[in-house]
């Protein structure tokens, strides 16, 4: 049997703690967004950073990818995936932030390849099961980028908060099941007074 993609709690607090940075970068915690508007405000000012459409000719899959080569970026999408996640699409969004969250954690480092996102066909349909730990990472990522420190409250369900965040319910769902543990606050105490960007 084949093992499920794991990331360590500390990991998943890095990830967290830099998702966070980025999307302070651009809303304040209690702003929700549609993923093509915060991808656009990254691009401002950096004319390295594109989006490239395009229509595929098959039956419409949602699927994109990102591509980093040294200091360009490149968001390659359906330009129905685009419509669909700037009408709000849950899945569509999460889709972005995926790929956006790629390119945060430097994923492209070791790799000239291309980072997509993937749907796995599973007993109940298509699902999003990520082949490895590097798509968890960005799964999860991708959530935290989306949702930030809403993901801990827990007053909140998966529902509501994927309805407010535009984001697929099942990630929510796993995303606040991480960020809510014990051992996830305490690491997130712990690497919080270690690690606090300083602003000169």
């Amino acid at each position: 049997m084949k093992r499920k993609p794991f990331i360590s709690t500390p990991r998943a607090v890095e990830v967290y703690r830099e998702m966070l940075w980025w999307r302070r970068e651009l809303f304040d915690d209690g702003e929700f967004f549609k993923v093509p508007d915060a991808w656009e405000a990254m691009c401002e000012g950096i004319n390295t950073w594109k989006t490239y459409t395009y229509r595929g000719l098959e039956r419409f899959k949602p699927k994109a990818a990102m591509i980093v080569f040294g200091e360009s970026a490149k968001l390659c999408i359906d330009e129905r995936l685009l419509d669909d996640a700037r009408k709000g699409g849950k899945l569509t969004n999460s889709i972005l932030a995926h790929e956006i969250a790629h390119l945060a954690l430097d994923h492209h480092a070791n790799s000239a390849t291309k980072k997509n996102f993937q749907l796995s066909a599973g007993t109940k349909g298509m699902s999003i099961r990520p082949p490895n730990s590097e798509e968890f990472e960005a799964n999860l990522a991708g959530v935290f980028f989306q949702c930030g420190v809403a993901l801990q409250d827990k007053r909140l369900t998966k529902l509501e908060l994927a309805h407010r965040a535009f984001a697929d319910v099942e990630l929510v769902g796993l995303a606040q099941q991480y960020v809510q543990l014990d051992i996830f606050q305490r690491e997130l105490w712990h690497q919080r007074t270690r690690y606090e960007r300083v602003v000169l």
